[in-house]
């Protein structure tokens, strides 16, 4: 791309950035966030945004912006339209998930990485937690099968996704070498269980999330950690997206090498209006 070019591209996502800002109402968030998560070319997934904003008058020009936005800059724009959301009346954020939800599933099934950006915006509205973090720094035996099923189901996406959804062997090499500090038979077992099932992955997340905010950080780094050279610098937008989820579902703070890869707002959350 020209000098000239990426200058544009630059000064058009700016421009798009400083009019999402202004998007405080609850119909341009929701259609601002339904947007986010529409899959390029994902036409079902687009018809459906389509039909949740019917009436809204500014629906056109915020799919505009949102589609100027490059990579590292759609998510932190879905997290911070989520945060403004967050103090929402109850109604208002039910709404916004179901319309999610019948976006996500308007292709007819639900890609890993959607699966995770549900999560999130279900965390990130305000989900209360089942139980109390535990204390600790230690991850118990019992967590450690928890691990391998939710790292698993992290290598669909990480370090390469799959086109027909599954592991390949770069994901589950990847997967033997994060779980290596606390391997245990049933970690070990991984591999021959194959693909965990999508029920089996909201009890795995639940078990992690349950952990002391000591631990919590300490399996996102194990997580980055043993991605092979270069690192997270290697990683498509995909499995960067993946891994920058996870941080917010574990609520630990991003490494530094996975936050460089991102261009954060810069947005205060204001309350919702």
């Amino acid at each position: 791309m020209s000098t000239a070019a990426t200058d544009a591209a630059v000064a058009s996502q700016r421009g798009a950035l400083e009019r999402l800002a202004l998007a405080h109402g609850p119909l341009e968030r929701r259609t601002a966030l339904l947007a986010l998560l529409v899959s390029p070319f994902n036409e079902p997934q687009q018809h459906a945004w389509e039909r949740a904003c019917v009436g809204v008058a500014l629906a056109e020009r915020i799919g505009v912006d949102v589609a100027l936005l490059a990579p590292a800059t759609r998510l932190p724009v879905f997290e911070a339209l989520l945060d403004r959301s967050r103090p929402a009346p109850l109604a208002e954020k039910r709404d916004l998930l179901e319309h999610a939800r019948r976006v996500l599933a308007a292709a007819g099934g639900v890609r890993p990485l959607d699966r995770l950006r549900w999560l999130v915006m279900r965390h990130r509205l305000g989900e209360a937690p089942l139980s109390a973090p535990a204390a600790g720094s230690e991850l118990p035996a019992s967590t450690v099968p928890a691990l391998s099923v939710f790292a698993a189901f992290l290598a669909r996406i990480v370090p390469l996704a799959q086109a027909d959804g599954g592991i390949g062997a770069e994901g589950w090499a990847w997967h033997e070498r994060m779980l290596a500090p606390w391997a245990t038979q049933d970690a070990n077992e991984a591999r021959r269980r194959g693909v965990p099932h999508a029920e089996d992955l909201l009890p795995a997340l639940r078990m992690l999330q349950a952990q002391s905010w000591m631990l919590r950080p300490v399996l996102l780094r194990a997580l980055v950690d043993a991605l092979e050279p270069p690192g997270v610098e290697g990683l498509d937008a995909q499995a960067c997206d993946a891994l920058r989820l996870v941080a917010t579902l574990l609520d630990a703070p991003l490494p530094p090498t996975l936050a460089e890869r991102y261009v954060e707002t810069g947005w205060t959350h204001d309350a919702v209006s």
